[in-house]
């Protein structure tokens, strides 16, 4: 929710969402929020706004008067012992002092552009101008709407033909504000380099256990300009609770590597920031910490964070023996633990992933993640998934389970897809270090999630490929809005001996697919479709 503007010394406007009940039963929902600014209590049940039914309003106060100016962003915890996807959290965030900016920075490329987003809570009136350079400033939207009456507005700076690097002024007159603060001119800057531009996080927003093992993190300095993007130097500082944050430069300057240690700390909020210096074109860039310290509980999984690990795609459906990530809190008491070869384990690091009752082999488990393969024992349907931490369940949530969920694993280059000769190499564009395939050759593709295999597969085990799925498998290429293609049966499709949950899809390239550098790839198993993916066809 949110950013929710307010003006500085002043309580920002309550807000009220809507809690409902999907299963049978009766909900005894609780609120509970990490943050001193932020509340929310219960209504009494009443119809709902936005559907047919009874909803529970959620009221929410934000008491911001006695906050600095800037942005604050605060979890409310929507918990039932007793119901599954729960808890929830709702995530709060307050600007201070108004969202419009007081300076806007940007950084381009020859030849590239940048936007800025100004999330308002009214209709705002907003003239871009330029001092030096042309008209290189624009406002692209005027006020679309969003969730929660947010008004966006897209502040576009682009680098025109024969701007020389350098530095260029400009400003935004803002008026029509109801929060007063917002109404001013906002001085730009673009600065056009042919040299890096750093790209950060903008926060990082860690929530660890009171008592729980320290956090580390690995930033990866990404790099959207030109040159050989390296820092210097990283330093880092805390606003509150003392030394909980370090952080160091590896791999020649190029990441930075952290670690949050929260032991002696009280549940609560702590602000820190990193620092790191460069030789991009903006040389120092801060990135906000705030740590929040949990009461010691049980695991919780997020609900909805239950995914397939090679789309990661929301609200999709899983299959027996499907490779997925789940997140949450306090999953491990351990640092994070790595298993290395196969068989896979059903326990490391104390923690098991039941789904029906029945373990998980896992792949890696952290405090807040775990790469896990579904067991095969699972049928179709709405399955319960929960997390023992030394013997410990946490919650339940809802997952939907089909007998095949196929997803194409990518190469590394965009959407194309891991589809593979048999000497190895990849049907990519020359360009991309692949080469085309013709008709008539055969491609062997990286699939997960077909399912079950004849005779069966162990959750885990090294697999036989021998084994060989179960349902149909078909491959359409060249696919799009008005064709579905050229469609053919695979040749065969197993497991991938060492690699558990991993198959292989062998087909044959067919004859009248329209050939180029970016041909649509389907594969069908059971009926299912995969996500589209790409390779190159001559």
């Amino acid at each position: 929710m949110g950013p929710i503007s307010t003006a500085s010394a002043a309580d920002a406007p309550a807000q009220m969402v809507e809690a409902y009940n999907i299963g049978d039963g009766q909900l005894a929902l609780q609120v509970s929020s990490n943050a001193p600014w932020l509340s929310g209590y219960l209504g009494e049940a009443a119809n709902c706004t936005l559907r047919a039914g009874l909803c529970t309003p959620i009221n929410i106060a934000l008491s911001t008067a006695s906050l600095a100016k800037g942005r604050y962003t605060g979890l409310l915890t929507v918990a039932d012992p007793n119901a599954v996807d729960a808890p929830q959290t709702i995530s709060v965030t307050v600007q201070v002092g108004g969202s419009v900016p007081d300076s806007i920075d940007f950084h381009v490329a020859p030849g590239g552009s940048q936007e800025y987003v100004i999330q308002a809570n009214n209709l705002l009136g907003i003239i871009p101008s330029t001092e030096t350079g042309g008209s290189w400033l624009s406002l692209l939207s005027e006020g679309g709407g969003s969730f929660r009456f947010n008004f966006n507005y897209r502040i576009l700076a682009r680098h025109l033909e024969g701007m020389a690097d350098g530095q260029y002024a400009g400003k935004l007159n803002v008026f029509n504000s109801v929060v007063n603060e917002e109404n001013k001119q906002v001085p730009v800057t673009l600065t056009v380099t042919s040299g890096p531009i750093l790209v950060v996080p903008e926060r990082l927003m860690p929530r660890l256990a009171a008592g729980g093992p320290a956090m580390t993190g690995l930033l990866a300095l990404g790099n959207r300009g030109g040159g050989d993007l390296q820092a210097s130097s990283v330093t880092w500082t805390t606003a509150t609770g003392g030394d909980w944050l370090a952080a160091e430069l590896v791999s020649d300057g190029r990441a930075v590597a952290y670690a949050v240690n929260q032991a002696g700390l009280e549940p609560g909020l702590y602000n820190g920031v990193l620092e790191i210096t460069s030789n991009a074109s903006k040389s120092v860039q801060q990135i906000p910490i705030t740590l929040d310290v949990m009461a010691a509980e049980s695991p919780m999984v997020a609900p909805a964070s239950v995914l397939d690990i090679t789309t990661l795609e929301a609200g999709a459906a899983l299959a027996p023996g499907s490779l997925a990530r789940l997140q949450g809190t306090q999953l491990s008491a351990q640092p994070k633990a790595i298993n290395e070869g196969v068989p896979l384990p059903d326990t490391l690091g104390g923690v098991r992933v039941l789904i029906n009752g029945l373990p998980s082999a896992l792949f890696s488990v952290a405090q807040d993640e775990i790469l896990f393969q579904l067991p095969y024992g699972i049928e179709a349907g709405e399955a319960l998934l929960q997390v023992e931490r030394d013997g410990q369940l946490g919650n339940q949530v809802e997952l939907t389970i089909i007998p095949q969920a196929p997803r194409v694993e990518l190469a590394g280059s965009g959407t194309y897809a891991k589809a593979m000769f048999d000497d190895g190499s990849l049907a990519l564009p020359s360009s991309l270090g692949g080469r085309p395939a013709m008709a008539g050759e055969t491609l062997n593709v990286a699939v997960t999630g077909l399912g079950r295999t004849e005779p069966g597969t162990a959750t885990g085990q090294a697999p036989d490929p021998a084994n060989l799925v179960a349902a149909p498998v078909r491959v359409s290429f060249g696919s799009n809005l008005f064709s579905e293609g050229v469609v053919t049966d695979a040749v065969s499709a197993g497991l991938i001996p060492g690699l558990p949950g991993h198959y292989k899809v062998k087909v044959t390239v067919p004859e009248g697919v329209t050939p180029g550098d970016s041909v649509n790839l389907i594969v069908f198993a059971g009926g299912v479709a995969s996500n589209k993916v790409q390779i190159a066809i001559q």
